[in-house]
């Protein structure tokens, strides 16, 4: 039974922490450029690419914890 209480609580905590990322990236507003690497964007796209938009939230994160 505890195996299965500590599998809860760490989805619990992942989900948490993913509704977390989601809401810090919709905090961020189209500036015309990648927010991670600077590559030219429209005025509508936040990240060039789903790569860069995953790196960032890890920065974000590993930031976070200092």
């Amino acid at each position: 039974m505890d195996d299965a209480k500590h599998i809860d609580n760490r989805f619990e905590m992942n989900a948490l922490a993913a509704q977390q990322a989601a809401a810090s990236m919709a905090a961020l507003k189209p500036k015309g450029s990648c927010w991670y690497c600077n590559q030219p964007l429209d005025n509508v796209r936040r990240f060039c690419s789903k790569a860069c938009a995953d790196d960032y939230r890890t920065e974000e994160e590993v930031f976070k914890s200092f």
